[in-house]
């Protein structure tokens, strides 16, 4: 019985595991645009006023409105205000 409980905490935490991504928050009045790089192929995630989205489950590139690139684990929060991010 010991073995199934240590095997099925296990599968809990690989399934947990595979749930993160991370996320970006538009602040601002005006929609905003971040270029997502993930698994060699680029798209544009585009975020209306005041939306909240999740993306790069597996890690990724992200530009950022001011040009910058930076790399996501995929647990982290980019938070647009003022037309800049800011990574959490």
């Amino acid at each position: 019985m010991k073995r199934f409980l240590v095997a099925g905490g296990a599968l809990v935490l690989a399934m947990s595991g595979a749930a993160h991504a991370a996320s970006a928050v538009n602040l601002d009045a005006e929609p905003r645009t971040l270029i997502v790089t993930e698994g060699g192929s680029k798209t544009e995630l585009s975020l209306a006023a005041g939306e909240t989205v999740e993306f790069c489950s597996s890690g990724c590139f992200v530009t950022l409105p001011n040009g910058d690139r930076e790399a996501l684990t995929g647990d982290e929060t980019v938070e647009i205000s003022g037309g800049a991010a800011r990574i959490k």
